[in-house]
């Protein structure tokens, strides 16, 4: 009875940490995956603003609906803070408040837009988002090499010292 309780406890403590392992490791996924999808918004919002001339709430809104599927997101943020805030300071409380796996690099250049969003002309807006869409693309080729990198390294790294855990205690 005692082995069957002691092999129980041993195979959780390896699966809890195979788990953990692989749980890091999806947050180098999910950062690639984030940035990629900000891009895209970026994308959509230029768009939106060269040839629509719909008001920044309404793009956003769209913005989330569309890119987002209406999950938490900067963009449905930003129009909630909006009530109570300009344009520019929506736009950075909402991406302090985002709670995603974008490292603080990453959300610096997500600010920048926020600088001289609403304040210039679309050209001058336009440029902006061009300017941070660029620097997004700089972002998502070093998270897809840190994820190549370091990946795999906290998966095995998970397993093996669930298997060091295991080992110690038999």
């Amino acid at each position: 009875m005692f082995i069957y309780i002691k092999t129980i406890i041993l195979v959780n403590i390896l699966g809890v940490c195979i788990y953990l392992g692989n749980l890091k490791a999806k947050s180098f996924d999910n950062r690639v995956y984030e940035l990629m999808r900000i891009k895209n918004a970026l994308s959509m919002f230029k768009t939106k603003l060269q040839f629509t001339y719909e008001p920044i709430k309404d793009i956003f809104s769209e913005i989330s609906h569309i890119v987002y599927k209406d999950t938490d997101n900067i963009f449905i943020k930003t129009i909630y803070e909006l009530e109570n805030n300009s344009i520019s300071e929506a736009w950075y409380r909402a991406i302090d408040m985002n709670k995603s796996d974008l490292n603080k690099e990453d959300t610096e250049i997500i600010k920048m837009l926020g600088k001289l969003l609403g304040r210039t002309d679309i050209e001058g807006q336009i440029s902006e988002i061009d300017l941070t869409s660029s620097f997004i693309d700089k972002q998502i080729k070093k998270a897809e090499y840190e994820k190549n990198k370091n990946a795999k390294l906290y998966k095995t790294l998970g397993t093996v010292l669930g298997l060091v855990i295991v080992i110690l205690l038999i």
